[in-house]
């Protein structure tokens, strides 16, 4: 989410970076940033276009579609790009374990008020021999708008708790206010030799 989308009032934030190494030092950093920003935004810019089409009961089926299809629009070169969130909605989403840790992080840090709008998570680390940049950015719960399918029992019009046992019977991802965390983009690419 970006400052306008965000109304005053609704969520004041501070501004951190986690990392575990000097921001600026990290091979692929930028471009990572990058593909996060642009799925969420074009995540929430189609979800938009899609409830004012078919409503909210209509999106739902093609929310997952949406960001599934972003982010693999992004995936390039061994880059693993996907939205995750320990209250998922498609098993898909669910996070590994490096994910369920620094989702723990951003909790905290909204918890104690200080998850703010440029929060984000970068580190190198090693998996199975590789190296890997690892990139988080949280996804907030920016709108009214979301709560039609991600609030609490109130929140949610019948017609789309509907499709949404049809469609997620194992769903999480739900009993949300504006401003909670939603998930994060991660964002796992290879460094090589030559970065």
């Amino acid at each position: 989410m970006n400052r306008r989308h965000i109304g005053i009032g609704c969520l004041v934030m501070s501004v951190s970076l986690l990392s575990w190494a000097a921001a600026s030092d990290l091979p692929g950093l930028r471009a990572a940033r990058e593909v996060a920003l642009r799925i969420i935004e074009e995540t929430r810019d189609l979800m938009q276009i899609e409830v004012r089409a078919r409503g909210p009961a209509g999106a739902l089926q093609q929310c997952s579609n949406i960001a599934l299809g972003l982010a693999k629009q992004h995936e390039h070169e061994g880059w693993r790009v996907r939205r995750v969130s320990v209250k998922y909605r498609s098993p898909a989403d669910a996070p590994d374990d490096y994910e369920v840790r620094v989702l723990g992080e951003f909790a905290a840090l909204k918890a104690r008020g200080e998850l703010g709008i440029d929060t984000e998570h970068a580190e190198v680390v090693s998996d199975e021999g590789r190296t890997y940049l690892r990139y988080m950015r949280p996804i907030v719960m920016g709108s009214p708008v979301c709560l039609n399918c991600h609030g609490g029992p109130r929140d949610i019009p019948p017609d789309v708790q509907a499709e949404l046992r049809r469609l997620y019977p194992d769903d999480k991802a739900t009993g949300y206010q504006v401003a909670d965390l939603r998930g994060a983009v991660s964002v796992k690419l290879p460094l090589g030799a030559g970065q």
